[in-house]
């Protein structure tokens, strides 16, 4: 091997391992930055099972890091879960077109269409009437749950569908937790 071609190689270790403890240091980073107390508060809600992965999808939104009160960080929650719901009736919306079982019809028109229906009510009543919001969000999950009873009981079994449900499930719990923390008024 001549010493322009030891040279290259040398140069070239030397780069992927400066890249590699970039990429490392910036993953550290992400790491070390604190938790608000508020996520902390909302995935320690004992409805949240998965409080792992509430932590992950709560920090993996800037707003909702940034939120700095029980409503606000419940409105958010609530943004996000109908944002979601709706991209999740609209992949079931497509399934439906191709699967014309009653389970999906099901899954793509009522079901998702209360799951909407029960984040955005939730949304919009948050400010004047926590408690019905608190409810709304809860009653969320339930729809998803129908949907994903209804696929078992038609022996339908499709991962991505699951996930979907999954993820609205949670996303329900965790605004639940989110809307417990609002303080509430007591009438006069």
């Amino acid at each position: 091997m001549n010493s322009s071609t030891q040279s290259s190689i040398l140069f070239s270790l030397v780069l992927i391992l400066i890249i590699g403890n970039v990429a490392q240091a910036r993953v550290n980073l992400g790491k070390s930055l604190p938790i608000s107390d508020l996520i902390t508060k909302v995935c320690d809600d004992e409805l949240v099972i998965e409080k792992a992965k509430c932590i992950d999808i709560l920090t993996s939104n800037p707003k909702i890091l940034a939120a700095k009160s029980p409503l606000q960080i419940s409105k958010l929650i609530l943004t996000l879960a109908v944002n979601k719901a709706a991209k999740g009736q609209k992949f079931l919306q497509t399934l439906a077109e191709t699967d014309k079982s009653p389970a999906i019809q099901q899954c793509a028109g009522s079901d998702y269409d209360a799951v909407i229906a029960s984040f955005q009510s939730a949304l919009k009543g948050i400010e004047n009437d926590p408690i019905t919001a608190n409810y709304d969000a809860k009653i969320a999950g339930d729809d998803a749950d129908n949907c994903a009873k209804g696929l078992a009981e038609a022996k339908i079994i499709n991962p991505a569908v699951t996930k979907i449900n999954d993820e609205i499930m949670l996303l329900s719990d965790i605004a639940f937790g989110a809307t417990n923390l609002i303080e509430r008024k007591t009438p006069q």
